[in-house]
């Protein structure tokens, strides 16, 4: 049977939020407090994918749907940089109610894009302590991920937050976590996508003149909220 203490201690489905590999530091947890190994575990799924889709949620769904083969646990790791809204519609009942013992880890860069209803359903867990570089630029993606998922009033109250600062180097690493997010996600539409084209054009046009000498990152935030 199952321990109490485990359950008790450990979320059905936990969300990791970083851009390192915590993959050692999540099988720690499982071992810790599962007593699960995932060496030549068949109880262990592991998905990797720079985009998880529709398709890729209908795979855990039908992992989740079945019964431990060893045991009575069995444990998922995602490793991804972004979820589709429909895979994280699909995902809902999964993360609301999946079968006992089965525990699901999620591994994203950041928390933009994420839905309220899917956040409602998930933990978020502690990582290991990173820099304070490394943390500001987590701060500075998620700002970025989160404006591109927000709506023009959003943007407007991002963009207004950043220029109460003297300080014009949040605005202008928003504008280049830009470009950075939105070549992760479309970079394999460009090409088909003329929409996506041309907001990277934009994009890149708002980098430029961002670096040049007297601009003003607050209005090329601003247009970007009405082009993007």
């Amino acid at each position: 049977m199952i321990s109490p203490n485990y359950m008790k201690k450990l979320h059905h489905v936990n969300v990791i939020i970083g851009n390192k590999n915590y993959n050692n530091f999540i099988f720690g947890i499982l071992l810790d407090d599962l007593n699960f190994d995932i060496k030549a575990n068949p109880d262990f799924f592991l998905m990797e994918r720079d985009f998880f889709g529709i398709d890729d949620a209908r795979n855990l769904k039908n992992w989740s749907s079945g019964k431990p083969l060893m045991g009575e646990i069995k444990a998922s790791l995602i490793v991804t940089k972004y979820i589709t809204n429909d895979a994280q519609n699909a995902l809902l009942k999964v993360l609301e109610e999946p079968p006992l013992g089965t525990y699901i880890f999620i591994n994203l860069e950041s928390l933009g894009g994420l839905l309220p209803t899917f956040l409602s359903r998930v933990k978020i867990l502690n990582t290991p302590l990173i820099s304070e570089t490394e943390k500001n630029e987590e701060v500075i993606l998620s700002k970025a991920s989160a404006f591109l998922s927000a709506k023009m009033k959003e943007r407007f109250a991002l963009t207004y937050s950043l220029s109460i600062n003297k300080n014009k180097t949040p605005m202008k690493e928003l504008i280049n976590n830009l470009e950075e997010i939105y070549y992760k996600r479309y970079a394999k539409d460009m090409t088909l996508d003329n929409l996506k084209s041309k907001a990277i054009k934009n994009i890149l046009t708002a980098k430029i003149f961002a670096s040049t000498r007297g601009s003003s990152p607050k209005m090329l935030l601003e247009w970007l909220s009405c082009v993007l």
